[in-house]
């Protein structure tokens, strides 16, 4: 299965593809009627989609392909722009799919830029080489598409973020789920290794969770988790994350954290559950496991110490419950 990267990466080139396809019919068009200089910028735009399209093909980060579609769009703007003095009455037909495809292959602002350009250079051309009936004609009806474009884009844009926030948090808690919490530990580890900053991981389960299942109801279970996480979100820091795996643990990730420095806050939070007020089960308590990664531990990989975390959390239930324990 294709990750979301892959396939706007290959639908991105699939279209710088069809973009010089047109490019390359255009250029021969303008080469039968006469159209010479038009010849030539439409060969250069066929080969700056070309080129483009070649790279999304090996593009493994969305933001090394936004950077060559800014590129290769504005090299096409600036072309557009160069032969509107001459050509604004054929060059206007140019400008709408250039000033769609910006908004599918460039951010929004960058995409907004360059068509303001466009429509900016190209009505002023108008203006000179016709009249400014044409000139306005022009910048009304891509003023219009560039709008449409942009509504979807920007909708476009907020359903994704939405997808991804619901791909990476538990519908319960509202925490992040196990999946992310794996992606994100490979992060840190990689960023530890370069800046030589420390990152933790707290494990927590609450004690005696089989016997509170037993004695409530699902609803009620639910509601607990979803209060544990709110006061773990309250008590952790700006730049920590917590996590639930969809059964019974929390995980917290917390970077520029030492094993000093994750015990005293793993401490913190066994007392915060202990002394809180549950409405669903009255009182609780909790054990936690903790382990640090150092710059000096590129041995250990990310299942090996989400593993040594559980590890340390069985231990602390075996030696008694409501206690902190960390691994070796």
């Amino acid at each position: 299965m294709k990750t979301e990267i892959q396939l706007q990466t290959q639908v991105v080139g699939t279209l710088y593809v069809l973009a010089a396809f047109v490019m390359l019919i255009l250029s021969i068009q303008t080469y039968r009627y006469g159209y010479y200089p038009l010849t030539y910028t439409a060969s250069l735009l066929m080969l700056t989609f070309l080129v483009t399209a070649i790279y999304a093909r090996f593009a493994y980060k969305v933001s090394n392909l936004e950077r060559a579609s800014l590129i290769s769009l504005g090299i096409a703007t600036f072309l557009l722009l160069k032969e509107s003095p001459d050509h604004a009455e054929i060059i206007k037909y140019w400008a709408y799919p250039l000033g769609l495809f910006g908004y599918i292959a460039l951010p929004y602002k960058q995409s907004s830029l360059l068509n303001g350009m466009i429509i900016v250079g190209v009505s002023a051309c108008l203006l000179l080489k016709q009249d400014l009936y044409a000139a306005l004609a022009f910048a009304s009806s891509f003023a219009l598409l560039i709008a449409l474009a942009s509504t979807f884009a920007q909708l476009h844009k907020q359903r994704s973020r939405s997808l991804v926030e619901l791909a990476i948090r538990d519908s319960v808690t509202d925490a992040y789920n196990v999946r992310h919490l794996e992606d994100t530990i490979k992060k840190e580890q990689c960023r530890s290794d370069q800046t030589g900053r420390p990152v933790s991981i707290v494990a927590i389960e609450i004690d005696y969770f089989s016997e509170l299942t037993e004695t409530h109801s699902k609803p009620e279970i639910d509601r607990l988790f979803k209060d544990v996480s709110e006061l773990l979100k309250n008590t952790i820091r700006a730049g920590d994350s917590h996590y639930f795996d969809g059964e019974k643990n929390f995980f917290l990730m917390l970077p520029c954290t030492s094993a000093e420095g994750v015990l005293v806050i793993s401490e913190r939070i066994r007392r915060r559950i202990e002394e809180n007020t549950w409405p669903e089960v009255d009182s609780i308590t909790a054990s936690l496991g903790c382990s640090a990664y150092n710059k000096g531990d590129q041995s250990i990989s990310s299942g090996q110490l989400l593993r040594n975390t559980k590890s340390a959390l069985n231990e602390a239930q075996r030696l008694g419950h409501n206690r902190v324990s960390q691994s070796n």
